[in-house]
């Protein structure tokens, strides 16, 4: 009996541990030659994208939420303005995606002098394993290039996704 409630309490604690969420590499949608034009200072990002990560970590670490892999990607206006999109696979429940950007908001970001950065951080949650995904491609990214004039001109795609 005794083992039989271990078993029971080992799965029990097993299946309500919280979510570890996991971040890799940064993809940029701009090339260097973009980055330096609009000002984008190496060191300052760096910080960003941690603050990012660990806000992002400390709210999600008492969550309980399915296995998921994809991108976190960031979009930052020159006039201080910022929005995110999920690119996850699984989809991210609606209410941690929507968490997750009311904390990008929040964050203070980088100083863009001029037009839209754009870049993708690899994240994954309860996995070790990150997407083979190349390029971020967040749902909703798809249809709107279908209407634009220049389908790949990021920062076109991003002003016609971006929240009001």
């Amino acid at each position: 009996m005794k083992l039989l409630l271990a078993t029971f309490l080992l799965c029990f604690f097993t299946l309500t541990q919280a979510a570890e969420t996991r971040f890799d590499s940064v993809y940029f949608f701009q090339s260097q030659a973009e980055l330096e034009k609009k000002g984008i200072n190496v060191d300052t990002f760096g910080r960003y994208t941690r603050v990012l990560q660990t806000q992002i970590y400390k709210a999600l670490k008492k969550a309980k939420m399915p296995e998921s892999a994809g991108y976190l990607v960031v979009a930052i206006r020159s006039d201080g303005e910022v929005t995110c999109w999920l690119d996850m696979t699984p989809a991210v429940h609606e209410y941690y995606d929507n968490q997750i950007y009311e904390i990008v908001k929040k964050v203070p970001p980088v100083n863009v002098e001029s037009g839209i950065l754009v870049f993708g951080i690899k994240m994954a949650i309860d996995t070790a394993v990150h997407t083979k995904k190349p390029v971020p491609a967040p749902a909703d990214w798809a249809e709107a290039k279908k209407k634009l004039n220049d389908p790949n001109n990021i920062e076109e795609l991003v002003l016609s996704r971006w929240p009001e």
